[in-house]
């Protein structure tokens, strides 16, 4: 009986060993995959990506073009917003500034629904 005992402990040892090199093995590979991973981000393109990713230009470029519908469709915005960019008219008034915005963000508001 005792026999079997050291047998069977040996047997654990040994898959114990497996799985450790098993475990290993995957560690290795995530480190080689992690580093492969920041050499791809490190490159200009991963760099840029990083600041701005394609997400995130496809809702600048959507932004655009709802901000251009809108101007086509109520071009008093685009005269306000003009007016508001103009230099004379942000020395004159603040205020005008924040209520363009609020309007243009109504109007958006009400054109997504």
């Amino acid at each position: 009986m005792s026999r079997n005992v050291q047998r069977y402990t040996g047997r654990d040892r040994e898959v114990r060993l497996e799985l450790l090199r098993a475990r290993a093995a995957i560690e290795r590979q995530a480190v080689a995959q992690n580093v492969l991973d920041l050499r791809e981000s490190l490159t200009p393109r991963g760099l840029f990506d990083s600041v701005l990713p394609a997400s995130r230009r496809r809702s600048l470029v959507g932004s655009a073009m709802r901000m251009l519908s809108l101007s086509r469709r109520y071009p008093v915005v685009l005269s306000l917003g003009s007016a508001l960019l103009s230099t004379a008219a942000r020395r004159r008034v603040r205020w005008w500034k924040l209520a363009g915005a609020a309007v243009l963000a109504w109007l958006l508001a009400r054109q997504r629904r």
